[in-house]
């Protein structure tokens, strides 16, 4: 039988104040260090979806640079 993680209202509530900032990766590795457990980026998103905080879907959007920018113009 599978031993599933009881998580903390601490941990959740770090969840929650985060989950818009950092990715579930991030917020896997600095559970892991501030518990000492094996938490996994898979448990976060879990616990996560649990919590029914969602994410902004899809990747990131980059600035976009004027038509006429030439990179390292302008520097001496």
């Amino acid at each position: 039988m599978a031993n599933y993680k009881r998580w903390t209202d601490a941990e959740r509530e770090y969840i929650r104040a985060n989950h818009k900032t950092m990715c579930d990766e991030e917020l896997a590795k600095v559970l892991k260090s501030m518990t000492g457990e094996d938490i996994t980026t898979s448990m976060v998103r879990r616990q996560r979806r649990h919590l029914s905080l969602k994410k902004e879907r899809g990747r990131p959007v980059k600035e976009k640079k004027p038509a006429n920018f030439i990179e390292g113009a302008g520097r001496l």
